[in-house]
């Protein structure tokens, strides 16, 4: 593809996140917009600066924020015909990419290829690098970024002593491999996402979380692995099909192990340990958070009653519903939006 557009933007944050540059199909300058565009009903990044782009080719958000000792950057958007953005890594640590809604292809030139899909993430600890991505034409990509500092990570190495090496260059058990993201790191990235405070308040709740996330990063890559079992390619295939049949029943009476079971041809324990091993929760657990997020998703965007939306997460009475949203939120569905 030839070199058209292109999109250039600095800030402080670039400092840490890596520099982008987008290359589009239709020659031309795109200009940035300072702030969020009119109309803009996404996730709000607070404290940070926004730039949006809006032409026939692209409808693009992107937020980016500085710490300290780490960068954020959130972005938001469709491309409506090919597109390939350009990345320059050249500060030293780890980089950590979420891919929230959609997906996106990277190639890194030292590193290699990966295609990143909707809820999995890559973390990685490199020193320069350049890169390429492109996402899928016509479909919305949420892609959420966190940069942490070497100084940053050496505060976490007392627990985990595989820090110590990665930092000295000795080792890198971090790869760049997606991994399915926890349920812990989409609820931590949807605070982040949703800061409910302000100035001195927001700093100190971001330092909090950016760090509860590196936690859960490292704790999956060094803690949890460990105790892997393998699996052929067809019973990874299964336990996978596993989670698209529960998937279909967000909105309806749950499956029983049983059940799961017989309908992907393995045996109840292969099914459970495999389940828990790719994505880190059990059957159950996994299905719970996501009806409740379903439902937290319908009470923001929909003026449905809570009786109906109780009913489309699958759940047989309301009172349920009620005491486990607030068990998992700390708020009632009522309550919840009514903030």
């Amino acid at each position: 593809m030839a070199l058209a557009e292109q999109l250039n933007f600095e800030t402080n944050t670039q400092k840490a996140l890596d520099l982008i540059e987008l290359s589009l199909p239709n020659g031309g300058m795109l200009d940035a917009k300072m702030g969020l565009p009119s109309g803009y009903a996404g996730p709000v990044l607070r404290g940070a600066k926004s730039f949006s782009f809006k032409t026939a080719t692209v409808d693009l958000v992107v937020q980016e924020l500085a710490g300290e000792q780490y960068a954020l950057r959130f972005g938001i958007g469709k491309f409506l015909k090919d597109a390939i953005t350009k990345g320059e890594i050249y500060k030293e640590g780890l980089y950590s990419y979420f891919m929230l809604k959609g997906s996106a292809r990277k190639k890194f030139d030292t590193l290699g290829r990966m295609h990143l899909r909707q809820d999995q993430y890559s973390a990685f600890y490199t020193k320069e690098d350049d890169c390429t991505a492109d996402f899928e034409k016509n479909t919305e990509f949420r892609l959420f970024d966190v940069f942490y500092s070497p100084m940053l990570l050496a505060e976490l190495s007392p627990y985990f002593p595989e820090v110590k090496k990665m930092l000295a260059g000795e080792d890198s058990s971090l790869t760049y491999r997606p991994c399915r993201m926890l349920p812990s790191m989409r609820e931590i990235t949807q605070q982040i996402l949703n800061c409910p405070y302000e100035d001195d308040t927001r700093q100190f709740y971001f330092d909090l979380k950016v760090r509860e996330l590196l936690f859960q990063i490292l704790r999956n890559a060094f803690r949890e692995r460990k105790s892997a079992i393998r699996f052929t390619s067809w019973e990874k295939a299964r336990i996978l099909e596993t989670r698209n049949i529960l998937e279909r029943h967000i909105s309806q009476k749950t499956p029983s192990i049983k059940s799961l079971a017989r309908q992907v041809a393995l045996n109840e324990f292969k099914l459970k340990a495999g389940f828990r091993q790719y994505f880190q929760s059990g059957i159950f657990e996994w299905l719970m958070e996501r009806k409740l997020q379903y439902a937290k998703e319908l009470l923001q965007s929909t003026n449905k009653p809570v009786k109906e939306i109780c009913a489309m997460v699958g759940y047989p009475r309301t009172t349920n519903f009620i005491t486990a949203f607030r068990k998992r939120f700390g708020v009632t569905p009522g309550s919840f939006r009514r903030e």
